[in-house]
């Protein structure tokens, strides 16, 4: 990569993080100040804030993995299978979260900490089937890891649609199926998920430009008296 890109791609990482931590600093700043302490739930309500946002992260770090193993066996270059394990890798983190502030929403507004509804259950579902994913990729070698690593993506996609349209699909789900928001409520969702948003494509060039620094050191172990690097391999 020439120096002008590696310059552009270090500018682009700082204005990332630095526009991510303004956002999320303020949509934290909006959840304690602004939105209102809804009346039946009353303060755990506020979990909405971080809850919702990371699913939608969630959603969108795995899609990125299912465009981006498409597009690694269509034209069989690993800068798209380090998007597609970088985004996979930072969609389990966001996963995490959801898991974890779900059942502190749940136990305010269902008098219980963890229940095998449709949305629950398959969200479940997705966050073992793509931690799977890892374990799987960390289990073959270097030879087979990418093809099988992009078949996983694109086969595992399809949980995405399942757990977005679980609550239409099965009885008995306790989330509904849409949530009217007004005023602030409203606003301070919209922040939120522009924050964290922000924060996952953050998080992914990050994670990417490690993946890169670790294909330049498969080169260099390659090829070890000249230490060549494939064109393009990292942006500084």
């Amino acid at each position: 990569m020439s120096e002008i890109d590696s310059s552009l791609w270090k500018r682009t990482g700082v204005a990332l993080w630095v526009l991510s931590a303004c956002a999320v600093l303020a949509s934290l700043a909006a959840v304690v100040w602004y939105a209102p302490i809804e009346s039946q739930m009353g303060i755990v309500q506020k979990i909405v804030y971080i809850h919702v946002p990371s699913a939608i992260a969630t959603l969108i770090a795995f899609f990125l993995t299912f465009a981006a193993s498409i597009a690694y066996l269509a034209t069989r270059r690993w800068q798209w299978d380090a998007i597609a394990v970088s985004a996979c890798e930072v969609g389990m983190v966001f996963a995490t979260v959801v898991l974890v502030s779900g059942p502190l929403w749940a136990r305010s507004a269902w008098n219980t900490w963890w229940t095998w509804e449709p949305r629950l259950t398959s969200f479940l579902i997705l966050w073992i089937l793509y931690g799977g994913y890892h374990v799987v990729r960390g289990s073959v070698g270097e030879g087979s890891k990418r093809t099988l690593s992009s078949v996983l993506g694109i086969v595992l996609f399809v949980m995405l649609p399942v757990v977005w349209k679980s609550v239409e699909w099965w009885r008995g789900s306790l989330h509904p199926r849409g949530v009217t928001m007004t005023g602030a409520m409203r606003e301070t969702l919209l922040l939120s998920m522009v924050a964290w948003i922000a924060f996952l494509f953050a998080a992914l060039k990050q994670r990417i430009t490690l993946e890169w620094l670790r294909e330049e050191d498969l080169a260099r172990d390659e090829d070890p008296d000249t230490g060549a690097v494939p064109v393009g391999a990292r942006p500084r």
